[in-house]
């Protein structure tokens, strides 16, 4: 994988003791740079249940696979996949040399809003952090049984991207096109003499 994606979501309320913080992956996205250009498209059907979150620790037994198909369809109702199959991005760095703080918009729901996100290089990883607050793109909160069991309106989202390129002293440049996806082992590189060919 070059990339992945992690969400994390909290869950409020007298009966907070039943559900669980749970770990979500992105499983079909695309990241694309282009000197200090970025631009991303991820698919919200594709969430992946990774599993339970406790004390830090990502338990992959948990929750059950039918809990999982029910969360998947509370998902798919609250971010409302059939009108909105695609979340998009469109920002800029900062710099062409890490760390890289990343700003631009995020297209959520048919609502746009800014976003920041810095990244720093770990190893052969770029990796960031933000949190989102869903209402903020017209998304309500899961809410179960008259609002005592229910799910923070905050949703962290963590980034770790593949940053081999980084190792030969490379930086963003507008004549090279990097993308990542979760499928491929490297990012690819596409050279082009102008950023429309």
């Amino acid at each position: 994988m070059d990339a992945a994606i992690y969400l994390y979501t909290f869950k409020e309320g007298l009966l907070s003791k039943l559900a669980h913080d749970l770990r979500l992956s992105v499983v079909r996205f695309e990241i694309s740079a282009r000197g200090t250009e970025l631009s991303a498209r991820f698919e919200p059907s594709s969430l992946r249940i990774d599993g339970v979150v406790k004390d830090g620790k990502l338990d992959r037994s948990q929750p059950s696979e039918s809990d999982k198909k029910k969360i998947r369809d509370v998902m798919s109702d609250v971010l409302r996949t059939g009108d909105y199959p695609d979340v998009r991005f469109v920002g800029r760095a900062n710099s062409r040399e890490p760390p890289f703080t990343i700003t631009g918009d995020l297209t959520l729901c048919g609502v746009t809003r800014p976003i920041s996100v810095l990244l720093m290089v770990r190893s052969d990883r770029l990796v960031g952090e933000l949190e989102l607050i869903p209402s903020q793109w017209g998304i309500k909160p899961y809410r179960a049984l008259g609002g005592t069991l229910k799910v923070q309106d905050r949703v962290r989202v963590a980034v770790h991207a593949n940053a081999d390129w980084l190792s030969s002293g490379a930086e963003l440049n507008p004549a090279v096109q990097l993308v990542w996806t979760p499928n491929l082992g490297r990012p690819s590189l596409r050279k082009s003499s102008s950023p429309g060919s």
